[in-house]
Formats: C-alpha cells, structure tokens, sequence
C-alpha cells in the first residue's frame, strides 16, 4: 500500500503516519515474530529474554533485535498478508485513538497490539 502524496503545502496536522493491525483480535504479534523466528532458525526464548531486559547498554544485542524485528516484519507482511492492515493517520487520529484507549473504550487485546504495532514509518 503507498503513501498518500505529501505536498509543500501541508500542514503539520495533515501529515500521516503509519499504524500497522492485526486483522484478527486473536492473532498475536507475538506468535507471529516467534514463527518468525523458528523459521529463520534463531532462537525466539533467547530474543525474548533479551528484548524484555534491553537497556540499550548492550549494542550488539540491541542491533541484533532491531535486525530480527525488521526481519519479521518483512516475513509476516509476505507470509501473512491478509493479518496486517496499514492505516495511514494524522497526529489527531492517533492522539484520538489514545484518549480513547485511555478512557478504556478499547480493549486491551486493541492496546497491547498498538503499543507493539505503532508507528512504523
């Protein structure tokens, strides 16, 4: 999906950012990066681990899950097409998406996935 066109003249509201979904409330990004990695043959106990105590002390840690995020990123957008969704939104779509979430309109299955998923671009 392309990005909608940008022009000199737009303003700093109309900008977009995307968000990426899962389609299914079900799904879990989780489990999708961990298949992610079985088939790529790393070891996902050894990403989770890392990821959960990263302080960015460690750099050759911290450039090794960046690589394999973007890397899953790419393997679930191909072998998963139809459990992404892309949303382009404006600063105020998404700051309405946040007041909304916070006032616990969403569920919380909805809130883990964005706070995953969010902007990537």
């Amino acid at each position: 999906m392309a990005k909608p066109s940008s022009t000199a003249a737009e303003s700093e509201e109309e900008r977009t950012h995307l968000h990426v979904r899962l389609t299914d409330t079900r799904s879990s990004i989780y489990d999708l990066i961990t298949e992610y990695l079985q088939a790529a043959g790393k070891a996902p106990d050894w990403y989770w681990r890392t990821a959960g105590r990263l302080e960015g002390s460690d750099a050759d840690n911290f450039e090794e899950l960046l690589s394999s995020a973007f890397e899953a990123g790419a393997f679930i957008s191909h072998d998963h097409p139809d459990d992404l969704r892309f949303d382009w939104v404006t600063e105020e779509q998404c700051e309405k998406e946040r007041r909304s979430e916070e006032r616990g309109e969403q569920r919380d299955d909805a809130r883990k996935e964005r706070s995953s998923l969010s902007h990537y671009a």
